[in-house]
């Protein structure tokens, strides 16, 4: 029987974020709904992470948004809690920005 090869799941969604770009957006706004639905801010920063690994990681993002590396990974953690305007500062670094919508 062949060997089988497993990857873990970070790795496979920064191969598919890099392959097809065009999922991260999607991918972005399930995360934001899922906020919105269960307040679990842990599951919303964790996304993030994922986005930035597949884009480059935290030290191209902490070059685009001018904001430490280290300030990053903090924020970003599982109990990071960064202001509205960080939180800006990384998306546009992605190419996006938070907007509303009608409930």
């Amino acid at each position: 029987m062949p060997e089988r090869k497993h990857r873990a799941f970070d790795k496979y969604l920064e191969e598919q974020f890099q392959e097809h770009p065009e999922r991260v957006e999607g991918f972005l706004q399930t995360a934001l709904e899922e906020y919105e639905r269960d307040q679990d801010e842990a599951a919303l920063l964790l996304a993030l992470r994922y986005v930035v690994k597949a884009k480059g990681g935290m030290t191209l993002l902490a070059e685009k948004t001018n904001i430490p590396r280290e300030s990053l990974y903090r924020i970003l953690a599982p109990k990071g809690n960064p202001t509205l305007r960080t939180f800006q500062r990384i998306l546009k670094s992605f190419g996006y920005v938070l907007t509303f919508k009608p409930l």
